[in-house]
Formats: C-alpha cells, structure tokens, sequence
C-alpha cells in the first residue's frame, strides 16, 4: 500500500472525528452538560483502529467490514438522537403552552438562531435554528459517509466495485436522509414520541449499511470459451451481489415502505411527496427481487471437459467438432508420430 493511500485513511478518519465533535459539541450545547462528551470515546479508538488496520492487513482495509466507519457511527448517531429529542421537547412545550392538542406547522417557527459556545476560546461563526442545525449536522454525515469510503483505501476491492459502491451509497443516503426528513415534520409525528423513536430506530438500522464494505457490489465474472456446453446455475444464490440485495432489502426497503404504508393508511398523511416514495419503495423491492431471480438462475458457460474431444472410431484421431484448424493439424501430427513410435 503507497504512502498516498495512507494519507487519504488518515485524512478520512480526521474529517469523520471533526464532523463527530461538531455534533457532540452541539448536543452539549443544547443540553448544557458537558457529560455528553464521554460520546467521543469511540472517536479516540480510531487512531488504534488505524495502527491495526494498517499492520494487520494487506491493502489497508478489512474485507467485509469498515471498523473507522462503524467507529464514527457509534459516536454521531447518538447525538442525533438527543438533538431530535430535544427539538420534540420544544415542539411539545410550544403546544402545551399555546393549549393546542396536537402539534402543527407552526411549531418550526419556534426556534431561534443559535451558535455554537466558545470552548477554550474556540467557536464557529455560524448561527443556524435548532431544526436547521440537526439536519444541517445529518446531512453533513451522509456527505461524509461517501466521501470518506472513497477516500479509504479501497481494500479487496477493484476500481469498478468501488465506483458502484459509491453510487450505490449515493442513492441509499438520499432515500435515508428523504425518509427521516419528510416523516419527523409531520404534524402527526412531530409530537409523537414512540413514532419518532421507531423512524429513527429504522433510520439507525438503516445507516448501518455504511460499515459494510462488500454490499451492493456484483463480483467480477470471468467468461470460459474452452467449450460450448453450458449448464444452469442456482448455486448462485451465495454471491456477494445476492446477500448485498437481501441486506438492502431487510436494512432499508422493506422498513421504509412498510411505514409509510403505514404512515398513509393509520395517520392519512398523503402528499406528493409520500406517495412518491411509497412508488419507489414499491418499485426497488420488485426490481431487487427480479434481480435475484436472474443471479440465482443464470446460465454460466461451464468448462470443458478433457473428454470434449473423443476420439474418431474409424481414424482413432480426436474428433474436430470443436477443434480449430491449426489445433487440427497439429494433433494429427502428434497422432501420426505415436503411430511411428509403436511400429518401430
């Protein structure tokens, strides 16, 4: 592994650490208890997480799992959590206060704009309200999420696997970021508690798609011309590209479309919007199994045998069916010279 690819790991586990302090940052901020800075822990594990990675493995990355992602996860999801908590408590205070039953629109007028405290003479000059500043810091980590595996050495992995996991990432983290930011501003959910705790129960699910290294990428197939035969394949169904589309499938597709199947017909939320991405929910699940079905039962050209080419019974010379010309003449040669050798 070159020096420069030690650079950019390096470099991608340092913006997933500063990302990770931003929000902790925040979260203490709103809560005011510095307490919640023992969740940068996982943070400080990255640099040995680096040390072993880097020793233990031959391309500078594990192969079916990213411990520097799985790392950053576990210190920044947690922070969304207390920071959408909170911004259900000032929704839950605005309503109570104005003696309304349930929460409206108007409840995100209530947030003011914010900075970040200075800490040991440190700050940000950026004031942002409490909702702008908790889809600011999501958006943010799913930027980072695919901006840091592909600036991590790429592993196992050729070059075109890394450029389809990317793109796959790139429509996983805006079906995620779409799904839990259209949900929590409902009226309906804005101010429910146990709905919001089961969307971000999925969201988190969701989101831990990113610390494997090997899904939703297809393996590279090699093509056999050594015969014509071919034989039906179903033992396919272990590829990596199946268990990648069974992982989408269980994480992320199904959950989602079940609540907002779910969302449509218990609450009546029905919008543009939401039946858009109830469609597409509907649609990926078909085209993934349809996609199953092809990789499981593909025809793969199977290598031919030694005895593809049996011998004539009149010549006693291999059969020419599937035999070039020049192949022809040289194992007549071959045949004649044999011949030779037993007369003498």
């Amino acid at each position: 592994m070159g020096f420069i690819s030690v650079l950019k790991g390096i470099f991608a586990r340092l913006i997933f650490s500063i990302h990770c302090v931003i929000t902790i940052w925040r979260v203490t901020d709103v809560y005011t208890e510095p307490i919640f800075y023992v969740m940068l822990a996982p943070i400080l594990f990255l640099v040995v997480e680096l040390i072993v990675t880097l020793k233990y493995t031959e391309n500078g990355e594990w192969k079916w799992f990213c411990p520097s992602v799985f790392l950053y996860l576990i210190s920044v999801i947690p922070g969304q959590w207390l920071l959408q908590m909170d911004l259900l408590h000032k929704r839950e205070k605005h309503r109570d206060d104005n003696g309304w039953e349930e929460c409206t629109t108007e409840s995100s007028s209530i947030f003011n704009e914010t900075g970040l405290d200075a800490i040991q003479g440190v700050t940000i000059p950026l004031a942002l309200s409490d909702d702008n500043w908790t889809l600011a810091l999501e958006q943010f980590m799913l930027c980072l999420l695919i901006v840091g595996r592909w600036l991590l050495p790429k592993g196992s992995l050729t070059r075109d696997q890394l450029s389809q996991l990317l793109l796959v990432y790139i429509g996983m983290a805006a079906d995620i970021l779409e799904f839990s930011m259209e949900s929590l501003k409902e009226p309906n959910i804005m101010c429910n508690l146990t709905m919001m705790i089961i969307i971000l129960s999925m969201w988190t699910v969701a989101l831990t798609q990113f610390c494997l290294v090997l899904t939703s990428v297809s393996a590279a197939k090699t093509r056999n011309f050594q015969g014509k035969r071919s034989r039906l394949i179903c033992g396919g169904c272990c590829a990596n590209e199946i268990w990648s589309l069974w992982i989408t499938l269980l994480m992320q597709d199904c959950p989602f479309l079940a609540m907002r199947l779910y969302l449509i017909i218990n609450f009546d939320i029905l919008n543009q919007m939401m039946l858009f991405f109830t469609c597409k929910n509907l649609l990926m699940i078909a085209l993934q199994i349809y996609r199953m079905g092809i990789v499981c039962c593909e025809n793969e050209v199977a290598p031919a045998p030694a005895s593809a080419y049996p011998e004539d019974t009149e010549t006693g010379l291999p059969g020419y069916d599937n035999v070039s010309t020049s192949s022809q003449a040289k194992l007549v040669l071959v045949k004649s010279t044999e011949n030779e050798d037993k007369n003498r």
